[in-house]
């Protein structure tokens, strides 16, 4: 999707103009990064993302920060972001994923693969990334639909995360 078009979904999505980002953009400005003319500045970034606390605009900064990592906001013409049928698709995408990763063992060493267990291993990750983007979505829908900030949600998660000691902060 990219950035761009990730700002302009987060942004009429919140019924905001261009001049109405919340950051000091003119109007012109985000014009041209909408229409990928011109890239978000490294430090306005976090701006963006905080002002318009969209999950498009988050997980595609995200995206790009990282240099592609992470899960990407769908917007395709085959997708419906419907509540109803994103939590189908998480349920769908999460059976599949346990399923994938039952199948594979990690008790053997990486050398003792073949190729072609290394190529199905692949595609069993790539199904585990089905269900990152799953419920990186559902995450996303439910945040926008009930009116909660997807950066608090995460904020909090993280500090939940610290608090049973799993990461050091």
């Amino acid at each position: 999707m990219g950035v761009g078009q990730a700002l302009k979904i987060s942004r009429k999505a919140l019924g905001r103009s261009q001049s109405e980002v919340g950051v000091p953009y003119s109007q012109t400005m985000v014009a041209k990064i909408e229409h990928g003319e011109r890239e978000i500045a490294p430090d306005m970034a976090p701006r963006i993302g905080q002002a318009l606390d969209h999950p498009a605009i988050l997980l595609e900064l995200a995206r790009e920060q990282s240099g592609g990592w992470g899960p990407a906001w769908l917007d395709g013409p085959n997708v419906d972001l419907h509540r109803a049928v994103v939590r189908e698709m998480c349920l769908k995408e999460l059976f599949e994923s346990i399923e994938a990763v039952q199948q594979w063992s990690t008790a053997r060493p990486p050398a003792a693969e073949t190729d072609a267990e290394r190529k199905r291993r692949y595609e069993h990750l790539m199904q585990v990334m089905d269900s990152i983007v799953a419920l990186s979505t559902y995450i996303g829908v439910q945040c926008t639909e009930y009116g909660f900030s997807m950066l608090q949600v995460s904020r909090d998660h993280y500090a939940r995360l610290k608090g049973k000691r799993y990461v050091r902060g």
